[in-house]
């Protein structure tokens, strides 16, 4: 019988090592180098955390979205940051396509 935990194990492993994962890790140490950029990067990771917390509890209030667009529009002017998310981005296609591939048995099983 098959430990699929080994096989996610290796996968965990390969991920590390694609194009993708090696440019997001790139791409944050250059944020991380830059202090200030690096606090900006965290406080809008905070504030994206507050505000789907409020979203999904239905606590959202016009000031929670003045405050997430006015730190959205401050990151927008770091190129550090846009890259960064630009790498997030390209990662995050690639683990959709894994996510589509590992549950193609589940979809193929309730389509009838």
């Amino acid at each position: 019988m098959i430990n699929i935990y080994d096989s996610a194990n290796q996968l965990e492993q390969n991920l590390r090592k694609t194009e993708e994962y090696q440019e997001l890790k790139q791409a944050y140490a250059e944020v991380k180098a830059d202090e200030l950029s690096y606090k900006q990067f965290k406080d809008f990771q905070k504030a994206q955390m507050e505000f789907q917390s409020k979203q999904a509890k239905g606590e959202l209030k016009d000031s929670d979205i003045d405050t997430i667009k006015s730190l959205g529009e401050k990151i927008e002017k770091k190129k550090v940051i846009m890259t960064l998310m630009e790498k997030e981005r390209k990662l995050a296609q690639v683990m959709d396509e894994i996510n589509k591939i590992m549950f193609k048995p589940v979809n193929e099983l309730y389509q009838d």
